[in-house]
Order: structure tokens, then C-alpha cells, then sequence
């Protein structure tokens, strides 16, 4: 089972009890997996079709719940290239013109009239999403009709994928409308795509729709990822110090050897050769490290500072050196 299969199966267990949420979450499923088909005499059936089992329970229920219709539920292949060669199937919902058909289609602003005759509208039926309450039982509505989400162990990604550019805008303005929300559209193929890609968004999505337990679930992955994100970065930051820490080395060391080939270390003062020796001795020991080996230990600044006074000594060395050779 994928992510977003278990969120759905969550979602379709859900008790909804206010009628106007029945009717916005019934509204937004048909909106995005309703189709007509013709019955004669100028009637119509709605087939709905989905290829998750408890989705299609919890809509036969719904439905009849609300408007005390019947719905045949019928099972066959999916449709989606390679699944069906699986076992995976997909489950047809109808409603016949004699369980009403047609007010389910007014009442859910699927079917309006216009100058005394019907017509099919397009886009998000606005009365029904007037509260709160109704708006996040339509979002449920779409997701489940439409919805999908990648495993956010991979990635955050929420997608609604619809074949109304006018129901993908008025989507994208509904996600819109919950504070701290907003989501993006973009063209695939022959769909609109209404996106969310930010973890705080497809967690907060979660959480209006009413799948707690993903959310539990979701936020307990953020924080895995955050933690290893941690990990990974002071393991990058304690690999570069090191890194840092053998460069510097290699520099000194070379002072030292300049020094010792010209002058001997003997000739340096007690200070500066007792930190020479040390490193001589400790090639990969950080400053710090080298102050504290010291008697009395000194801090790093005070190591950094002999150090200095080295590379000036072997710099003015370098310098006579030079000097000699351009006499010669």
C-alpha cells in the first residue's frame, strides 16, 4: 500500500455528520470523477469511478446517507497501463435516473439552469463551499476523487490532476483561501495539475482534510529528515575542519623544515620551538590541541600567534636565501 492510498483509506473512514459537509465532499468527488452517460429519453446516469475499494464504499454510503439513493457498485480492471496485468481493479459507481440522477446533479451545481434550461457548469459550485467546514470537506471530496501524494520518505508532493482548467483554478483559490496555504498549477499533457510541493503545506493539507494519523506520521518523517539533515551537515562541517586543520599543518611543517634546514630549531626562542616540536610531533593535532599539550597550556589564539612569528622567521629566511642566489 502507498501513502496515499493509506491517507485515502483513512479519509473514507472518516463519520461525516453535518448534512452541508455530506453534500460539499459528495460535490467535489463527482466534480472530479463524475461522468454522464446517456439513459434515454433525455436522461442521464452519473458513473463515478475510483480504484480504491474503501473510497468507493464510503461514497455508496454517502450517498444514499444523504439523498437515500441506491448506487450500484460494479468491479473491473484498472485502467491504468500495467495494472490491470496485476490483479489492481476499479470500482464503477452508478446512479440511475430513478435514484435521482439529475437532483444529485442540481444539487451538487454540477447541473444548473440558465434562462429555463439545463446546463453543466464548470468549476467549484461556490455555494456549497461558503464555510469552513464545508470547504475542507470538498477539499476531502477532490482528493479523494482525483488526489495523489508521494511517499514523503522521497518527497513532499500533493497533486490534484483535472481536466477543467476552470475547476483547477477555482481549486488552487480554495487551498488559497486557508491561512498559510497556497498551492501552484501547472499543464501535463491534456491535465491541469494543482500542486503543493512545501512539507508545512501537504502536512497542512492533511490535517484540513481530516487525516490525523498521517499527519502524526508525516510530521514523525519531517523530523527524521530534519535530524539526519543535522547529522549530515556537522559531518560535512567536521569534515571540512579537518580538512582545514591537515592544510594548516602541511604549511606549518614546511616553516619548520625551512628554519631547521637553515638555522637549526635550537635557535628559535623556547617559545616558538616548543610549539615547533609539538607539531613535529602531532602532525594532525588541531591548534587547540597543541595549546593544551603545552606547560603551561596556552589557547588557540596564543598557538596561532607563535605560529605567526614561525612563518615570519621562515619567510625572512626565504628572503635571504633568495637574495643570495641572485648575487651568485
Amino acid at each position: 500500500m502507498s501513502f496515499a492510498s493509506d491517507v485515502k483509506g483513512e479519509l473514507a473512514r472518516l463519520t461525516i455528520s453535518k448534512k452541508c459537509c455530506m453534500l460539499a465532499e459528495i460535490s467535489g468527488f463527482l466534480r472530479v470523477s463524475g461522468s454522464l452517460r446517456l439513459s434515454g429519453g433525455g436522461k442521464f446516469s452519473i458513473v463515478s469511478s475510483t480504484e480504491n475499494a474503501a473510497v468507493a464504499r464510503h461514497y455508496k454510503t454517502l450517498i444514499k446517507d444523504y439523498f437515500g439513493s441506491k448506487v450500484e457498485l460494479e468491479v473491473g480492471d484498472s485502467q491504468v497501463p500495467g495494472k490491470a496485468n496485476k490483479g489492481y481493479k476499479r470500482y464503477y459507481l452508478t446512479i440511475s435516473p430513478e435514484e435521482k440522477s439529475s437532483q444529485i446533479l442540481r444539487e451538487t451545481g454540477i447541473m444548473l439552469v440558465k434562462e429555463g434550461n439545463d446546463y453543466f457548469s464548470d468549476g467549484i459550485y461556490q455555494p456549497i463551499v461558503k464555510t469552513k467546514c464545508c470547504k475542507k470537506s470538498y477539499l476531502r471530496g477532490i482528493f479523494l476523487g482525483c488526489g495523489t501524494m508521494t511517499d514523503p520518505k522521497k518527497n513532499y508532493s500533493m497533486e490534484f490532476v483535472l481536466e477543467s482548467e476552470q475547476t483547477a483554478n477555482d481549486l488552487r483559490k480554495l487551498i488559497g483561501s486557508f491561512v498559510d496555504l497556497s498551492a501552484k498549477i501547472t499543464i501535463r499533457k491534456d491535465s491541469y495539475v494543482v500542486y503543493l510541493k512545501r512539507a508545512a503545506y501537504v502536512r497542512d493539507m492533511l490535517g484540513i482534510m481530516g487525516a490525523d494519523d498521517a499527519v502524526l506520521e508525516l510530521a514523525a518523517i519531517m523530523i527524521n529528515k530534519e535530524i539526519l539533515g543535522d547529522a549530515q551537515r556537522l559531518s560535512n562541517c567536521d569534515n571540512a575542519n579537518v580538512d582545514r586543520t591537515v592544510a594548516a599543518s602541511e604549511e606549518q611543517l614546511g616553516w619548520i623544515k625551512i628554519i631547521d634546514d637553515a638555522e637549526g630549531l635550537d635557535r628559535l626562542p623556547p617559545p616558538l620551538r616548543d610549539v615547533a616540536m609539538l607539531r613535529l610531533e602531532r602532525p594532525e593535532a588541531s591548534l587547540s590541541e597543541i595549546g593544551e599539550a603545552l606547560a603551561p597550556p596556552i589557547r588557540k589564539p596564543g598557538v596561532s600567534k607563535r605560529f605567526a612569528k614561525i612563518k615570519a622567521i621562515a619567510e625572512e629566511i626565504g628572503k635571504k636565501q633568495n637574495g643570495k642566489e641572485s648575487n651568485n
